[in-house]
């Protein structure tokens, strides 16, 4: 029967079939040795892999031993390895639970990634599934975390999401599967298990069919789930572009959207913002320019009509002297001389063309600084840069960057924007200085 139903689950799914190579995680439990056995039966070509992440002494080196017997029996090859655990948890800042997950999905890949294999096969179930919406519904989610578990995420197929834990165990009873007992399992250290041990039983009181309930449940919000992302990467073409390493945000078009919010979470969710966050975007937009938020990678600014956002980026920029004419790799400026009677005027803001002798050496380039003023181009008064900012509609993050050319302590050049109106070519100018910025 449970032959069958993975069978049949595998085909409409399309996991896998006989060509693919498999890697099977395997724990020792009695899910990931039941998805074992069903793989054996199947004669698919399979590998196993198995974690140790040294978190319960003898007992979790018996996991390591009973799996590379199991592997054995059925003349699968077996790879395994060793994780500290705790050291990795402490390290990056996360849960027990979260740097395992993390260490033995990054060995899967490299594991599949040297080995070979075309598929990862983890022993998910049923009743995972239900936990991990329940678990999405306390931390909060978006629509894509009610649909639970995929049974495909990329290269990592789950064959076992159709069976209950119920239906797994008996599996196991009735083919004389011995498998390992995690502790961990039974505590209540950790949310999963209280909501397995203590509000799945009572969801299961109310309704005694709750799990086929649940089955049907997830397939409803799978297909809400399609109609929604079809319907949210629509929009998102329309208000979002990328612009080098930044992200930009259409406003004006995002908020003319029937469902702006929900869009503009599922835009910056994958930069690491969250739902407050996303709320907190959303009173700012038209009310207030110049506002910023910050995940743990990037950094959000809600400029006029758009939403700017970029990778936090290592600020630690050095002055640099420059004693004689040459390029300067670092923040991509070149330099040449012309003389003047070879001179062709270049207008782009990238390219200043300054009169040479005026230039009093060493330059130097450094971040601009409040209270800075220069003369720009044309202009016979002076302004300060945080006015020509303003004026000429600079954002946050892009001022933060500015860089100017400085001779003695006068500004000649803000670098990607105006040349300071005080070394302009002029009629007695004999050699010009041009210099081009990579943008």
């Amino acid at each position: 029967m449970m032959l069958r139903q993975f069978k049949q689950f595998v085909s409409q799914n399309q996991l896998f079939d006989h060509s693919n190579s498999l890697l099977a995680a395997v724990s020792g439990g009695a899910d990931s040795v039941v998805m074992l056995h069903l793989l054996a039966q199947c004669r698919l070509k399979v590998a196993v892999a198995h974690c140790n992440f040294q978190l319960r002494g003898a007992d979790a080196d018996g996991d390591e031993k009973f799996v590379r017997q199991l592997a054995e029996k059925y003349q699968m090859p077996f790879f395994s390895i060793r994780f500290n655990t705790l050291a990795y948890a402490d390290e990056q800042r996360v849960s027990v639970e979260m740097a395992a997950r993390e260490l033995r999905y990054n060995w899967f890949a490299q594991l599949a990634a040297e080995q070979h294999f075309d598929r990862i096969l983890t022993a998910h179930h049923l009743n995972d599934n239900i936990e991990t919406l329940l678990l999405n519904l306390t931390r909060g989610t978006g629509i894509n975390g009610l649909a639970g578990i995929s049974a495909v995420n990329g290269n990592i197929v789950r064959p076992l999401l159709f069976a209950t834990r119920t239906q797994i165990e008996e599996y196991a009873r009735l083919n004389n599967l011995a498998f390992r007992t995690d502790c961990t399992n039974l505590s209540d250290d950790y949310q999963r298990n209280i909501i397995r041990h203590r509000i799945v039983p009572v969801l299961k009181e109310l309704n005694p069919a709750f799990e086929e309930r649940m089955s049907k449940n997830f397939k409803h919000i799978s297909q809400a789930t399609d109609i929604y992302n079809w319907y949210v990467a629509k929009v998102m073409a329309e208000v979002m572009q990328t612009n080098g390493s930044q992200v930009i945000i259409d406003t004006e078009k995002l908020i003319q959207q029937s469902f702006c919010e929900a869009v503009l979470y599922e835009c910056i969710k994958p930069f690491g913002f969250n739902s407050s966050q996303t709320e907190a975007i959303m009173k700012t937009i038209g009310q207030k320019s110049g506002s910023t938020f910050q995940s743990a990678t990037h950094r959000l600014l809600v400029d006029r009509s758009q939403i700017i956002i970029e990778p936090i980026e290592n600020s630690d920029f050095q002055i640099i002297e420059i004693d004689s004419l040459r390029d300067i790799d670092s923040i991509g400026l070149t330099m040449r001389i012309v003389p003047i009677a070879d001179f062709v005027l270049d207008k782009r803001p990238n390219v200043a063309c300054l009169d040479l002798d005026k230039l009093q050496f060493p330059l130097t380039i450094r971040r601009w600084q409040h209270g800075d003023f220069f003369y720009p181009f044309g202009m016979t008064k002076a302004q300060k840069l945080s006015d020509f900012f303003v004026n000429n509609k600079v954002n946050v993050f892009d001022k933060e960057r500015v860089m100017v050319l400085t001779s003695g302590e006068k500004i000649a050049w803000i670098i990607g924007y105006r040349p300071d109106n005080r070394f302009k070519i002029s009629d007695k100018t004999q050699r010009v200085l041009v210099l081009s910025y990579k943008l």
